[in-house]
C-alpha cells in the first residue's frame, strides 16, 4: 500500500501563516487545559479541518442533541450549553475515521499494526481518552465502507472502529464530571494516514457486527420528546400512544422507543409510572403500549398515506412514454414515497434525497422533477430558503390519466435503482425492461407495450443483458435468455455482481457520501454567512 496522508496544508486562519493545530492552542489541547468556553476555540480549529462537530451534555460523553447522525453541525449546535463537551462525527469533509481502543493492549497491537503498514507512532493524531487507559487513533479513511462503527476483531482486542455520520467519540477539551479529559497526546490532527478499506478491514471483526445509523426523528415526536402538547390529550396514556405511533411509522423499533424514552423527559405516563412504581412497571407499560400502537398503525393508516401508497402504485402500473420516461416515473416514486414517509401530501424533497432513491445524478433528478411540475404530477408549493428543501404537493392523478397508458410493469421497477442500472452501466430502460420480465416472460413487442420504450431500445437493451461478460475474468453473467429468439425469460443473476462487473458497484454509496459532503459544506457556508451578518 502506499503511504498517503491527509495533510491539509493550506488550512490556515485569516491574516495568519500558520495552521491553526500549530498555534498555542493544540499545545494547551495536548496538555488538556482547553476547558469551559475555549470549547468554541476547538469547535472553530476542528471546523477548518473540515471535522463535524456536535455537543455534548455537559460532563459526560453523551450527545445532546437528538437526531445528531443527519442533522447538519450548525444546527447541532443550536441552544447548546455553554459548558457543553464537544465531540467529532465521523466522515465530514474530512472523511475522518477514529480507532477507538479500549484497552492498552488493544492500542499496542493497532499500533504495531499501522507500523506494518509504513506509519510511525508520532506519525498520526493520538487522544488519550477519559478513563486514562483509553486511546483515540484518527485516520482518514480512503474508500466506503458500509454502516457507521464495527467492533475490532478479537485479535486485535477491546474497541471499535468508527467512520460514519451515525458515530462520534468526545474530543478534546472534553472533561468528564468525576473523571479525567480528552486530550492529544501525540501527532497533528491535521496530518492523519489515509488508510484503504481494504486495510482497514484486517483489524475490524464479522460483517454481522455492522450497526446501522438510527431513524430520523420526525418534528412532531421532537417536540412530544420534550413534553410539549401534552394538554392537549384527554390522558398522558393518550400522548404516550401518539408519541409511539409517529416514532413507529418513522421506523423505530421497541429498543430505540425506550431509549428515546429513557433519556428525554417526557410528561407521558412512562415517567409518572417509573417514578411511582419502578422501572419494571414502566417498562411492562412501555411495552404493551408498543405493541398497541404497532396494531393501530397497521390498520388505521392515515388518508395522505393510503393516497401516497395509491400514487405508487399508480406509477408503477403505467407505461411512461418517451426518451425520459424511464427516470421521470422513478423520480415521481421517489416523490410519492417521500410524501408517503411524512404522512402528508405536502411535503419537503431534496433533490439529491430523490436522486440517491432513484439512483441517478441530482441535476437529472431535478430536470425530471421540472418536467413533473409542468405535467401536473408534482405541484410546487414553496422555493428553498437556506437550509429548508422545496416543498411539493402530489398534483390530481385522476385529471392526468391520460399523459400515462396502461401497463403491467408492477412494483419491480424500483429494481431499476440498482447500481447496475446507473447511466454508466446498463441504463434505466435495462432495468424497466429487466423488471417487466419478473413479471413474466414476454415478446420485445410486449415489452415495448409494458414499458413504454421503443421496440429498438428494448431489442438493444436485451441483447446487452444477454450477453453479458466480465471483462476481468472472461466468466459470463447472462441476465436474460430466449429459447425461440422471440420470448425472453429472466435468469437468476447476483445484480451487485453484475455492478462490479460491468465497474458501477458502489455508485450509490459514493453518491450519498458526496451529497451528505456537499450539504455540510451548504449548512457551513450558511452559518460563515450568518455570523458574517452579525458582525
Amino acid at each position: 500500500m502506499s503511504i498517503t496522508f491527509a495533510a491539509n496544508a493550506k488550512l490556515t486562519r485569516k491574516g495568519r501563516g500558520q495552521s491553526a493545530w500549530s498555534r498555542p492552542g493544540l499545545q494547551r489541547l495536548r496538555r488538556g487545559k482547553v476547558m469551559g468556553s475555549n470549547v468554541n476555540a476547538a469547535r472553530v480549529m476542528y471546523d477548518e479541518l473540515g471535522f463535524d462537530t456536535l455537543p455534548l451534555i455537559p460532563g459526560d460523553k453523551k450527545a445532546y442533541p437528538c437526531a445528531w447522525q443527519r442533522r447538519p453541525v450548525n444546527r447541532l449546535w443550536q441552544n447548546a450549553p455553554q459548558d457543553a463537551n464537544i465531540g467529532i462525527r465521523g466522515g465530514g469533509l474530512a472523511d475522518v475515521a477514529v480507532i477507538d481502543c479500549d484497552e492498552p493492549r488493544t492500542f499496542e497491537t493497532v499500533t504495531n499494526w499501522l507500523a506494518g503498514l509504513g506509519y510511525r507512532g508520532d506519525s498520526y493524531p493520538v487522544v488519550q481518552t477519559a478513563s486514562g487507559e483509553g486511546r483515540h487513533v484518527y485516520i482518514t479513511l480512503a474508500g466506503v465502507l458500509s454502516g457507521d462503527w464495527r467492533v475490532l476483531s478479537k485479535e486485535i482486542g477491546a474497541g471499535e472502529f468508527r467512520f460514519g455520520a451515525g458515530s462520534y467519540v468526545a474530543a478534546p477539551p472534553s472533561a468528564i464530571k468525576d473523571g479525567g479529559g480528552y486530550f492529544l497526546i501525540s501527532g497533528d490532527f491535521s496530518i492523519r494516514p489515509a488508510l484503504e478499506v481494504k486495510d482497514v478491514l484486517q483489524i475490524l471483526g464479522n460483517r454481522e457486527t455492522v450497526i446501522e445509523s438510527k431513524p430520523t426523528l420526525p418534528r412532531r415526536a421532537v417536540a412530544m420528546l420534550h413534553g410539549k402538547g401534552v394538554e392537549s390529550f384527554s390522558t398522558r396514556s393518550h400522548f404516550d400512544e401518539s408519541l409511539i405511533a409517529s416514532l413507529i411509522n418513522a421506523g423505530h423499533t421497541f429498543e430505540s422507543v425506550l431509549d428515546l424514552f429513557e433519556s428525554k423527559p417526557t410528561s407521558g405516563k412512562y415517567h409518572e409510572l417509573k417514578t411511582e412504581k419502578g422501572g419494571k412497571a414502566a417498562l411492562h407499560y412501555l411495552r404493551k403500549s408498543f405493541t398497541e400502537a404497532q396494531k393501530w398503525t397497521q390498520a388505521h393508516e392515515s388518508k395522505a398515506r393510503q393516497i401516497a401508497q395509491s400514487a405508487i402504485t399508480w406509477a408503477e402500473s403505467k407505461a411512461w412514454q418517451g426518451r425520459t420516461g424511464a427516470v421521470d416515473r422513478l423520480i415521481f416514486i421517489a416523490h410519492a414515497e417521500t410524501a408517503y414517509r411524512a404522512g402528508r401530501l405536502t411535503y419537503a424533497a431534496a433533490c439529491r434525497d430523490l436522486a440517491e432513491r432513484a439512483g441517478i445524478g441530482f441535476k437529472t433528478a431535478t430536470r425530471a422533477t421540472w418536467r413533473l411540475c409542468d405535467s401536473g404530477l408534482i405541484i410546487p408549493d414553496k422555493k428553498a430558503v437556506g437550509d429548508s428543501a422545496n416543498v411539493y404537493q402530489l398534483g390530481g392523478l385522476d385529471k392526468l390519466t391520460h399523459f400515462l397508458t396502461f401497463g403491467e410493469l408492477g412494483k419491480c421497477v424500483t429494481m431499476s435503482a440498482h447500481d447496475v442500472f446507473r447511466f454508466s452501466g446498463l441504463g434505466k430502460s435495462a432495468g424497466e425492461v429487466y423488471a417487466a420480465l419478473q413479471e413474466r416472460p414476454a415478446t420485445v413487442e410486449e415489452l415495448a407495450e409494458i414499458t413504454g420504450r421503443h421496440e429498438r431500445t428494448v431489442k438493444r437493451v436485451l441483447e446487452r443483458m444477454a450477453k453479458l461478460a466480465d471483462p476481468l475474468t472472461g466468466e459470463i453473467l447472462p441476465m436474460v435468455a430466449s429459447d425461440d429468439g422471440e420470448t425472453f425469460r429472466p435468469l437468476p443473476v447476483d445484480l451487485d455482481r453484475v455492478a462490479h462487473a460491468i465497474g458501477t458497484a458502489g455508485m450509490g454509496e459514493r453518491q450519498r457520501k458526496e451529497h451528505a459532503k456537499d450539504r455540510r459544506l451548504h449548512a457551513r457556508n450558511l452559518e460563515r454567512g450568518r455570523q458574517t451578518e452579525q458582525s
